[in-house]
């Protein structure tokens, strides 16, 4: 009898899984051909980005990524924000030697190369844009913030995001930055809506490395000619 009754029982199984992860798979699918229909392309507006204080917000208690709450450290994002800087002597767009300092996102590798001159000082996965892809092009950090809340998505695709607190932003192309990201650990894959996600002490090391310099007490700067943006290829 229940050889017979198997068959149906798979039917009946498959058929749940595709309901109760209906909205997921019908994310993945329409990334896969490339009908997303989801309008965010980066995660804030220019002039949200330099309306931003950079300060960490204290009242914000709950983050949603593509729908779901996910776990927010808000007790270690906020003590990160407190620890010392780095000397910045030897930070901005040139070493103690007087090389080059620029930033290499390689969306085939999903990786971040921070280079001196022709030596790679720093290198670790990041995730690319998946639901919008993320800029190609030849940038230097025009603005970067200590954190940012990051909001878009759509409900109904299931994409929807509300990130406070973003860490250590570093905004290269209008709304597109390179930050860390505590939202998930899939580092290597596309993730985002065109950003660079990057685990959180490795943004934390190159946000500090990379100009322009915040002076202490400071939480977000505008690059000048004084204190320039490092450059950032994106390819």
């Amino acid at each position: 009898m229940l050889h017979r009754l198997l068959p149906l029982l798979i039917i009946i199984g498959f058929l749940s899984y595709v309901i109760f992860n209906f909205q997921s798979l019908r994310r993945d699918l329409a990334y896969k051909f490339g009908i997303s229909g989801d309008p965010t392309t980066s995660c804030c507006t220019k002039e949200q980005v330099e309306n931003s204080s950079g300060d960490f917000d204290e009242n914000a208690s709950i983050a949603i990524f593509n729908n779901q709450v996910v776990d927010y450290p808000k007790t270690s994002l906020a003590q990160n924000q407190k620890l010392p800087k780095p000397n910045t002597a030897v930070l901005g767009t040139t070493n103690a030697a007087g090389e080059e300092k620029w930033i290499e996102v390689s969306i085939p590798e999903q990786k971040i190369r921070a280079w001196e001159g022709n030596k790679v000082v720093m290198e670790f996965l990041v995730s690319t844009g998946k639901w919008a892809p993320t800029p190609k092009g030849d940038y230097r950090v025009w603005h970067k913030t200590r954190s940012q809340a990051m909001s878009g998505g759509s409900k109904e695709l299931g994409t929807y995001y509300y990130l406070p607190n973003v860490p250590n932003n570093m905004f290269f192309y209008k709304g597109y930055a390179i930050h860390g990201a505590y939202w998930h650990n899939n580092f290597g894959q596309p993730m985002s809506h065109g950003c660079v996600n990057s685990p959180l002490a490795n943004a934390a090391a190159i946000f500090d490395w990379a100009g322009p310099v915040l002076p202490d007490g400071v939480n977000a700067i505008h690059s000048t000619p004084e204190n320039p943006g490092t450059r950032v290829l994106v390819h």
